[in-house]
């Protein structure tokens, strides 16, 4: 397995703004006054990573470049939404859609302890993501993983991508794995299949993430 950045896959992800913060507040306004969005609902809007940079450098850079200039022991006072959006830019270099849902309880708070010290946590869930398989494996071991694919029927060499919720693909390996325990060559498929249950185990599996997977021939 090559060297791989789950940062890499989400295309698209679901998060959470707060009515009764100011921040989250003021965010959800611009959003509906200044950019172009896809409104799902009356509290739910899809907003493109191209409207959410332009948000952000035009109305909340000097916040992010402070934020960014304090150390660690002021973290838990001044982090909050915008520096958290901030980082998904920057680090989901794939990302191209976030849907953001508006929560109109009174009494949330993102502040979580952990080892006795509290910490601002702010979630998301990946809805969609796209794993392809040659950033994941070299020629070799791809040579391999088509092979299994293709035995459980979600590729081939006349269509070398598919669609496929994170759940179902799991399953799938997961059964190859109990069906070919007795094969000569099982020592060398495990480890193909184990990367990807790995890749999917942290948190496209539990969220059932809608997946592109793409391969080569």
């Amino acid at each position: 397995m090559q060297k791989f950045e789950l940062s890499l896959l989400p295309t698209s992800i679901d998060t959470t703004l707060y009515k009764y913060n100011y921040i989250d507040n003021k965010l959800w306004t611009l959003i509906h006054n200044e950019i172009d969005f896809i409104s799902n609902s009356e509290d739910s809007v899809l907003v493109s990573i191209s409207q959410l940079k332009y948000l952000l450098d035009t109305y909340y850079i000097k916040s992010i470049n402070r934020i960014k200039s304090l150390g660690s022991e002021f973290l838990h006072k001044e982090i909050n939404s915008i520096f958290f959006l901030y980082q998904i830019y920057i680090e989901m270099e794939n990302l191209q859609y976030i849907r953001f849902n508006l929560n109109k309880d009174k009494s949330y708070h993102r502040i979580i302890q952990v080892e006795g010290t509290k910490v601002l946590q702010f979630g998301f869930k990946v809805t969609t993501a796209t794993l392809r398989l040659h950033d994941v494996y070299d020629a070799a071991d791809l040579i391999e993983v088509n092979k299994i694919l293709n035995s459980l029927e979600i590729i081939s060499p006349k269509k070398p991508y598919c669609r496929i919720h994170a759940k179902e693909l799991a399953e799938k390996l997961d059964m190859f794995m109990e069906t070919n325990e007795d094969n000569d060559d099982q020592d060398a498929d495990t480890q193909v299949v184990l990367d990807i249950l790995d890749i999917l185990e942290s948190k496209l599996e539990p969220e059932n993430t809608l997946m592109l997977l793409v391969t080569d021939y």
